[in-house]
């Protein structure tokens, strides 16, 4: 996503375009969570004096394992880009507002493709269950205490307190 600023008429420039799970590099493979379809992008460019300033939205499915009981589970993820681009000779704005992110180009072109690389990655998350509810696998045996119910002896005390069961006080 590299664009020269001459692109960019008065009236902005609309993007929509889409990327594989590939254009990620290694940085988005991981044994926790993946990128499991083409990445959208939907981006709208805006020239101001001087700066550039781009909005849009990030859509892709996210695939992992339920944290509890290891199933495979898909997330549809949406993400929301503000992003102020200002030539790098200039200081960056400093504002209240902390939902813009400030970066800086150089030249008459401006490449968008690490930022994005890096919300895509930030975005990924490390924990994900199936449902709120899940019941995770048992730690006797590893049956997927959601399909059933195991044989296994419920221990109910942590053997850890048993010494202090028998104290009276």
């Amino acid at each position: 996503m590299i664009f020269n600023l001459s692109e960019i008429k008065d009236g902005g420039l609309s993007l929509s375009l889409a990327r594989s799970p590939g254009w990620l590099g290694d940085s988005a493979r991981s044994e926790i969570t993946s990128v499991g379809s083409d990445i959208e992008f939907h981006i709208d460019l805006t020239r101001t004096i001087g700066e550039v300033s781009v909005q849009g939205r990030i859509d892709f499915t996210a695939v992992s394992r339920c944290s509890r009981c290891l199933n495979d589970v898909s997330v549809d993820t949406n993400l929301e880009v503000k992003l102020l681009l200002s030539p790098s000779d200039k200081e960056k704005k400093e504002e209240s507002n902390d939902d813009i992110d400030y970066e800086t180009y150089r030249g008459k072109t401006i490449d968008l493709n690490d930022y994005m690389r890096q919300q895509v990655n930030l975005s990924l998350p490390y924990k994900i269950l199936c449902m709120n509810d899940c019941k995770g696998l048992c730690c006797e045996c590893g049956c997927n205490l959601n399909a059933r119910q195991c044989e296994c002896e419920t221990l109910l005390e942590d053997s850890r307190f048993a010494v202090l069961k028998d104290i009276k006080i």
